[in-house]
């Protein structure tokens, strides 16, 4: 009989381990979340830096802010404190010089980019997807930003 309950025991203690794997992996994904949502926010608060140093280029530019508000949220783990995507504050520096502050902009695309792309070795298949979308965004985004507006 002592066997037979030192057997459950070690089938319930087994089955427990991989529970707790479940969990760090579950928070393993969550702090990816968390970092990659940081990473496309500061970009978010650069393209409002722009917008406020130069508003003419607001048509432009606000469908691409817009979509990587939208990868901020997508990014951002369920139930997280973090801050809303229009909660950014415009503090970086601009160039004075409209066409400086696109290059300069569609370099932090392509930084943002590489981040996500990088970001794929640790992450999960749903999220390794979802990255690999943003990172292809970004790479469009960049694109834009040089080529695609006739700069």
């Amino acid at each position: 009989m002592a066997l037979g309950a030192g057997l459950l025991t070690a089938c319930s203690s087994t089955d427990t381990s991989g529970r707790d794997g479940t969990a760090e992996a579950a928070r393993a994904e969550e702090a990816l979340r968390r970092r990659s949502a940081n990473t496309s926010r500061e970009l978010l608060r650069q393209y409002d830096a722009v917008l406020a140093r130069h508003p003419g280029e607001r048509a432009r530019l606000t469908p691409l802010r817009t979509a990587v508000a939208r990868q901020v949220t997508a990014l951002t783990p369920p139930h997280s404190t973090a801050p809303s995507p229009s909660a950014s504050a415009g503090t970086a520096a601009v160039a004075a010089d409209p066409g400086r502050a696109l290059r300069a902009l569609a370099a932090a695309e392509r930084d943002t980019a590489d981040r996500h792309t990088a970001a794929l070795v640790d992450a999960p298949p749903e999220l390794a997807r979802l990255l690999a979308s943003v990172a292809a965004a970004g790479a469009a985004h960049a694109y834009l930003l040089t080529e695609g507006f006739g700069r």
